[in-house]
């Protein structure tokens, strides 16, 4: 059985996620964006194994503390999409726009294709999403058996991602969640980068930015 935690990180309260299964204390860290000593002290405490580090896209508040953190656990960071490696590679940039501390650049021990099929060590395979808009190479992480995804800046609570920033596209973002997202069962659970988690479901009936559009 697979659960997770959520933990707050950073100056812009980014969800990173431990995904556990509760039999073998096996573990993957989703988005690492900072505080990486804070989560590794946390891992240790209770004892999780962790086999790998994946992230939704290369936004700094997204994976800002990946490579000191896979360091730390001696792991490998896996994903996103190829595309964002221009993000990944110009994380100094990003700090530097927001007046946070320097990051080296970032790559991956390898990027992810849509619909590959992760097996990670959890007893579960994990489904991978392309979902451009926000970023490029944003991809959503889809535990079936589970019942939830890991949906990064695509979808959140009532609203979506912002597709404003450099290479984003809102009719992309669009076509990701119309095709992507909107497909997967009505409880799936949603866990966004920020904010409170909901359901596909709820999302479709409910949220204004997509309830109506795709009549």
């Amino acid at each position: 059985m697979l659960t997770y935690v959520t933990v707050p990180v950073g100056a812009f309260c980014e969800n990173c996620r431990i995904i556990i299964n509760q039999d073998t204390q096996k573990a993957v860290v989703c988005d690492p964006g900072d505080n990486a000593r804070d989560l590794y002290l946390l891992i240790s405490r209770y004892k999780l194994k962790v086999t790998a580090i994946i992230l939704t896209h290369g936004h700094l508040d997204h994976c800002g503390g990946a490579a000191e953190l896979a360091e730390l656990l001696s792991v490998q960071v896996v994903g996103p999409h190829a595309d964002d490696e221009y993000w990944l590679h110009n994380l100094d940039l990003q700090a530097r726009m927001f007046g946070l501390a320097s990051r080296p650049p970032l790559t991956p021990a390898r990027y992810l294709k849509d619909g590959e099929k992760l097996d990670l060590g959890l007893g579960e395979e994990i489904l991978v999403l392309h979902c451009p808009g926000h970023t490029p190479g944003q991809v959503c992480y889809y535990f079936g058996k589970s019942g939830f995804v890991l949906s990064g800046d695509v979808l959140f609570a009532g609203s979506l991602g912002r597709s404003d920033f450099p290479q984003g596209d809102p009719e992309k973002l669009m076509e990701s969640i119309r095709n992507k997202l909107l497909v997967l069962p009505d409880d799936t659970k949603v866990l966004s980068g920020h904010g409170e988690e909901t359901t596909i479901g709820i999302e479709r009936r409910s949220n204004p930015y997509i309830n109506g559009y795709f009549d």
